[in-house]
């Protein structure tokens, strides 16, 4: 039995932490103030401390409270969109792509065309998932990542390459460098999911990175955005950004280097012997050797 809460109490939670107090709450959500505020205190009760900071005459999430809503809200949203799925799927197959959004729009969204009109019978359902646990516990059916993944008993790893990156930015952008060390004046765009990314360029290109302020964007594909937007320089693996580099929205003034960064394609090894895991993966490895 698992231990948690009563599922009401982690409902009325999420729901009530979205508004400024109870009585707010109450109103949008048809309940009575009191209601809320019995589950709210079952909650804290259960869990021995407070989730919310009492403030006048409303109510703020405290830091535990922060914490628990954002994994309340990520399960009910997961747990939501499966019971759609349940209710409205069909018999029809349906493939679960999950891959970062930067590889899923710069990437694999302009090229499925090709794999659809292959297997016209195949759903396809895009998830920006890049956890392996997402593919254990079947949210996906195939993962696509170049974060590093511990090896699983009943995972197939499939190498699809090797990555190499380098500096990209606006073809207007002034003043433009010539050699790699030109850049460690300028403004360096920063992707949260790779802090390191700079600093494994910089390695490849034998020169030191000065500690700066950085501008850090949530993922690689908002930095590629400011870089096109003339907002610095942002690091990328090439075949990201190839189109972006081929329609002139963006340039590689130093080119790409080749680094210690592999991309891989998982599935469940029960998976991969008929159906449409084995057929998208054969696509992806030709389509990944063409770039």
């Amino acid at each position: 039995m698992r231990q948690l809460p009563i599922l009401r109490a982690l409902q009325t939670f999420e729901a009530a932490a979205r508004y400024p107090s109870f009585s707010a709450a109450a109103a949008a959500l048809g309940m009575t103030h009191g209601a809320i505020s019995h589950q709210i205190r079952a909650l804290e009760d259960w869990l021995g401390k407070k989730v919310f900071d009492r403030r006048g005459n409303g109510v703020v999430l405290n830091a535990d409270g922060q914490r628990l809503y954002q994994v309340c809200s990520q399960s009910f949203s997961m747990l939501e969109q499966e019971v759609h799925q349940i209710r409205t799927s069909t018999h029809e197959p349906v493939l679960s792509i999950g891959c970062s959004t930067t590889l899923l729009s710069y990437w694999l969204l302009p090229r499925i065309d090709k794999f659809l009109e292959a297997k016209p019978d195949v759903s396809l359902r895009f998830q920006t998932r890049s956890d392996i646990s997402a593919l254990t516990s079947r949210y996906i059916d195939v993962l696509i990542t170049s974060d590093p993944v511990s090896p699983l008993t009943g995972i197939h790893a499939t190498r699809l390459g090797n990555a190499r990156i380098g500096p990209v930015c606006a073809p207007d952008r002034c003043p433009i460098p010539r050699q790699p060390h030109d850049i460690t004046d300028m403004p360096l765009l920063h992707a949260s999911s790779r802090l390191d990314a700079w600093e494994e360029w910089a390695d490849e290109a034998g020169i030191g990175l000065r500690k700066r302020k950085m501008l850090i964007f949530e993922t690689l594909s908002l930095s590629i955005e400011a870089a096109c937007s003339g907002l610095g320089f942002a690091m990328t693996p090439d075949f990201v950004v190839r189109s972006e580099l081929e329609r002139g929205r963006l340039i590689a003034p130093l080119g790409f280097l080749a680094v210690e960064r592999t991309t891989w394609l998982y599935m469940r090894e029960s998976d991969t012997q008929s159906g449409s895991v084995p057929a998208f993966r054969n696509w992806l490895i030709e389509n990944a050797a063409l770039g």
